[in-house]
């Protein structure tokens, strides 16, 4: 175990820790062979000297018996140590324990995939209804003083909602997808904000038709709007933007590489509101669900955007 300069043990990199497993199989190996080549020198010199008793004594033959026995003890014990890759080697064991951990790794994977594809819907079942009532409540207000703009919010309510029922019940959507369900859900709150919400959105008109997982933008929009530009009076802007990540090589087909999905605001930021630091219980649940959903090689980053918050999620293609 490595310690460090204040006395205190730190967790061993996966460098150190590799170094460290390759350390103790060579060793093993090398007492292995030690030990063979002390069994086969015991065997050179003790064999013939049992049959130089049992010669002399000129009694029943009894050497063989144990010329056979060590000898096959020995061959076998050969086998193990100088036979790698066969049935008798460790190397042939060490493959078959990775083979059966990697099913099991696999079995573990889909099972925490599909644990979170369910606490998602469950997420969206006790969100829905929350927002459906409020939005519902904001149309009957709008209705006798301002009947365009009711008609305006019902139209985008019902497009939201009908993104909103499709992304729930796939386990991918897409790109342009997600934008769409954002853009429905920003018009109904600009209704509510007005001229104290302002949006755009910049995406690589290559990358619409790219996979992208369902309802992953939604809640960093909402935070943007509830921690970030709701409390602040004069309300303010947020920003959508996505794009393949510059200096990742990508395929002929457009495939491969990464792709930025970054949410700024220019809200209250960092010194106004605590969640905004990365901490909360939303970005919590989002880092997890991204692990899971992309096997750990997707990131969320937050940064202060001086003024405001700026998230960026890095997702593979």
């Amino acid at each position: 175990m490595n310690v460090s300069t204040t006395g205190e043990s730190r967790p061993l990199s996966y460098a150190e820790a590799h170094y460290q497993e390759s350390l103790r199989i060579a060793r093993k190996r090398v007492k292995d062979i030690r030990s063979f080549y002390i069994s086969a020198s015991m065997y050179a010199v003790i064999i013939p000297i049992l049959w130089v008793i049992n010669l002399s004594t000129g009694t029943r033959l009894w050497a063989q018996w144990a010329t056979i026995g060590w000898g096959l003890g020995l061959v076998v014990q050969g086998l193990t140590v100088f036979a790698g890759r066969s049935f008798f080697g460790t190397e042939w064991e060490q493959k078959k324990v990775d083979e059966i951990m990697a099913r099991e790794k696999l079995k573990v994977v889909s099972s925490e995939k599909q644990l979170m594809q369910a606490q998602m819907r469950m997420l969206q079942a006790q969100i829905e209804p929350h927002f459906l009532f409020n939005t519902l409540a904001n149309i009957q207000s709008l209705i006798n003083r301002s009947p365009e703009r009711a008609n305006l919010m019902l139209d985008n309510f019902i497009a939201y909602l009908r993104q909103s029922l499709s992304a729930s019940r796939s386990q991918e959507g897409t790109v342009k997808q997600e934008m769409e369900l954002l853009r429905h859900y920003l018009e109904l709150i600009k209704i509510r904000m007005g001229e104290r919400l302002q949006f755009g959105f910049e995406v690589d008109p290559a990358l619409e038709a790219a996979p992208l997982a369902p309802m992953l933008l939604q809640p960093l929009v909402e935070n943007a709007i509830k921690h970030g530009l709701e409390p602040k009076v004069e309300g303010g802007r947020v920003d959508v933007r996505i794009a393949r990540e510059p200096g990742v090589a990508n395929g002929a087909n457009g495939a491969g590489g990464q792709m930025r999905l970054t949410v700024r605001d220019n809200g209250l930021g960092f010194g106004e509101h605590a969640d905004s630091a990365g901490t909360g219980v939303g970005l919590a649940n989002l880092r997890e669900r991204l692990a899971v959903l992309y096997d750990g090689r997707a990131t969320l980053t937050v940064a202060d955007a001086n003024p405001g918050t700026e998230i960026t999620i890095r997702v593979p293609m």
